[in-house]
């Protein structure tokens, strides 16, 4: 087993000459071996081995049994100790997690704290289990790839080896070791599969773990082929910041295209992504409607706008207490990161002072109370010279986004569009210029007129 576990980590290239390795001991037969092993390979794999434990506090005088017995093997075989605990239980009262999740996330934690690579002792036969429950889950192609020889900073020195080896090495070395009593009941999934299920599979194939190993290795080296395509799919759809083009990624095949929309939404990292999630997303690539959106967890959504599939925060509704325009003074108007000044000229068509600077008929208007910037309304409305047409259906003939109409919950200034909105008018359609002469059209409340 000794001479296994060497080519395993040469061959995954999971430890360098110099390094310290932390391995992760609960005391049990797996990690007991691994331990034991990862010593007696220090020289030959040039490594400083140091061993870490954390009670999780769940088994009461059970887990401080475990604890003490660690701290005492490490004391015997001159191995430095990090040891850590936390209250599982409550975690998982706390967040909402099961309490295998609460657990795992605080072990998990501790060993990230240690700045090292950690080695945990899972098996051949904990990667069976592993394929087994992400095939019920439904996990597809990277769950059924089982648990890789190393991630991040963790390494898996036995995983070549199935649970009867570590067994047999503990006898033949005469090492102690304590067991889990949770490990006996079958109040789990993983437990039932272990006791029945899989005691059937390995009547039916004894080496159902060695085969499963290479089994998961293949697969994950599709996965990785996938993810690459994924990838170079996302760069050749990229049109702008957090935004692709969907005509591109409806060019792939499912299997890209999916794997696509997957690697997208974990750019902005959203928590507990569901594969819900990602079908609702790539179901927006194919729908009739320009400015469909999908809500995602954490504030995100994701929407078209119009042959574009954008990821964006929700914005939040907000409120715009209307703003009096007084001549010869610069207002701000905070919610749309805006300044407005507004005065009084004559030959404007001729000198024109900037591309954001727009005019209204004062002889048109006849307002009594001066000009307001508000939000825009239901019915507000432009005059053309072809005739009158809502802002609402001006935009939609321009293909403007509805989410871009303004950064402030859509909402528009009735003066004239944000600085913002004109940059997006010029963007989306090079050909318009800036306008000319604008007539502002009475709205019903005579103190207030929109563009």
């Amino acid at each position: 087993m000794r001479d296994k576990v060497l080519r395993w980590c040469r061959e995954n290239a999971m430890l360098s000459p110099g390094q310290t390795v932390v391995c992760a001991v609960s005391g049990g037969a797996d990690s007991v071996a691994m331990l034991h092993i990862l010593c007696s390979l220090r020289e030959a794999l040039g490594v400083t081995v140091s061993a870490a434990h954390f009670n999780h506090r769940l088994r009461g005088a059970e887990s401080d049994r475990d604890e003490a017995f660690v701290r005492k093997l490490c004391d015997d075989w001159g191995v430095p100790l990090a040891a850590a605990s936390g209250d599982a239980a409550a975690r998982a009262r706390e967040t909402g997690e099961s309490i295998e999740e609460a657990a795992r996330n605080l072990r998990y934690a501790f060993f990230a704290s240690l700045g090292q690579s950690v080695a945990t002792a899972h098996t051949a036969d904990d990667n069976l289990e592993t394929m087994l429950l992400n095939f019920l889950r439904s996990t597809g192609l990277t769950g059924l790839g089982g648990i890789p020889p190393k991630r991040d900073f963790l390494v898996r020195p036995i995983l070549c080896c199935t649970r009867q080896e570590v067994l047999a090495y503990l006898d033949a070395h005469r090492l102690p070791h304590v067991e889990d009593s949770t490990n006996a009941a079958d109040d789990c999934v993983r437990n039932r599969l272990r006791h029945n299920v899989l005691t059937l599979l390995k009547a039916e194939n004894p080496a159902l773990a060695e085969t499963a190993l290479r089994t998961a290795q293949l697969l994950r080296q599709d996965d990785a082929f996938l993810d690459c395509l994924a990838e170079a799919a996302l760069q050749t759809a990229s049109a702008g910041t957090m935004a692709w083009r969907c005509d591109a990624l409806r060019a792939e095949p499912d299997a890209v295209r999916t794997r696509a929309v997957r690697a997208m939404l974990q750019t902005i990292h959203i928590p507990k992504l569901s594969h819900a999630h990602i079908e609702a997303v790539d179901r927006l690539l194919f729908t009739d409607d320009p400015s469909a959106r999908v809500s995602l967890p954490s504030s995100w959504e994701a929407r078209r706008e119009y042959d574009r599939l954008c990821l964006a925060r929700t914005a939040d509704a907000a409120t715009f207490v209307p703003v009096p325009l007084i001549s010869g003074k610069t207002i701000r108007i905070p919610e749309l990161g805006l300044k407005i000044r507004c005065e009084f000229t004559k030959n404007f068509a001729k000198n024109r002072p900037g591309t954001f600077t727009f005019a209204c008929r004062c002889d048109m208007i006849g307002a009594t109370n001066g000009l307001v910037v508000r939000p825009r309304r239901s019915g507000d409305a432009l005059r053309l010279p072809g005739g009158t047409k809502t802002l609402k259906k001006w935009f939609i003939d321009r293909k403007v986004p509805a989410a871009h109409l303004c950064p402030c919950s859509r909402m528009i200034p009735a003066f004239w569009p944000s600085m913002d909105l004109a940059r997006i008018l010029t963007a989306a359609r090079p050909r318009v210029n800036r306008p000319s002469c604008l007539t502002l059209r009475k709205n019903e409340n005579k103190e207030e007129y929109a563009v």
